[in-house]
């Protein structure tokens, strides 16, 4: 996507790129090596409405670089503290709320998230935002989605529930915890499983029982089917919508699968036989 601007920056002939920290160093160092030119750092202060350049300030024409605009204030304030000719470029912007359009960009009306900005999405930094103040990065700390089964229990084999319901359930009930479990803060992560949510109860109760009560836990709603593509999209769904930075399945199908249907999520992939994590790319 930055590639594809660099044609029309090329031809504006800038003597340097300015990096507006932090979203826009990657697509900025990214934009300099393109276009062969020195990279500069500016940081925007919003409550106090001023720039501070980051070592020295370039002379002569800007390619000023941003991850996006969502409401433009940010680029706006650099561009008018700059006193010099300057041409704006971020990956995307919002046509329908932000109050600048970049001369470079990819215009995205539908959800976006950066990977280096995956924080800005966690509940915590969407409340802040919602209030109208700055971020924080106390606030943007990762924020987990877990699978249930495979990860902090042993999985029931399916044809057991087959067989007898309410047999595999109960087996499912009294069964012990993993010893060693994924590393998670309670506070900053929310249990998001394949289980119906007629299993609600009996699920928030046994996590509970093991010391977890404090999770909040999101179960297959009953008009979500319980075939593999179906439940993969829903657990992606549901860490996008609540704001998870990261995914832990257990299940390696289900990684990948969750992991191509949001590539904003970090997802790991958990064997519990192993105690350990490998991360899942998917394209």
């Amino acid at each position: 996507m930055v590639a594809a601007l660099m044609d029309r920056a090329a031809a504006w002939a800038p003597d340097a790129v300015v990096a507006i920290v932090r979203g826009g160093l990657v697509p900025a160092t990214m934009a300099a090596a393109m276009l062969a030119r020195p990279l500069a750092m500016v940081a925007w202060d919003r409550g106090a409405g001023r720039a501070t350049w980051l070592g020295p300030k370039p002379a002569g024409r800007l390619l000023v670089v941003d991850d996006c605009c969502a409401t433009g204030a940010t680029m706006r304030g650099v561009l008018a503290s700059l006193h010099q000719p300057a041409l704006s470029l971020t990956i995307v912007h919002d046509p329908e709320t932000t109050g600048y359009v970049p001369d470079l960009s990819h215009p995205m009306r539908e959800f976006f998230r950066l990977p280096w900005e995956r924080g800005e999405a966690t509940p915590a930094a969407r409340a802040r935002r919602a209030l109208g103040e700055p971020a924080d990065m106390a606030y943007e700390a990762p924020f987990v989605g877990l699978d249930l089964d495979g990860v902090f229990l042993p999985d029931i084999p399916l044809a057991e529930y087959d067989a007898d319901l309410a047999a595999a359930l109960t087996r499912r009930h009294g069964l012990a915890p993993f010893p060693i479990l994924p590393a998670f803060a309670p506070d900053r992560a929310v249990v998001i499983t394949g289980r119906p949510d007629s299993d609600q109860a009996l699920t928030e109760e046994w996590l509970a029982r093991h010391g977890h009560g404090g999770l909040q836990v999101l179960s297959r709603p009953a008009g979500v089917g319980s075939d593999l593509a179906s439940v993969t999209r829903y657990k992606a769904d549901a860490a996008t919508r609540f704001g998870c930075t990261h995914y832990v399945e257990s299940d390696p199908e289900q990684a990948i699968r969750i992991a191509a249907h949001a590539p904003h999520l970090v997802v790991s992939w958990w064997s519990a036989s192993e105690a350990r994590a490998w991360v899942v790319g998917a394209a």
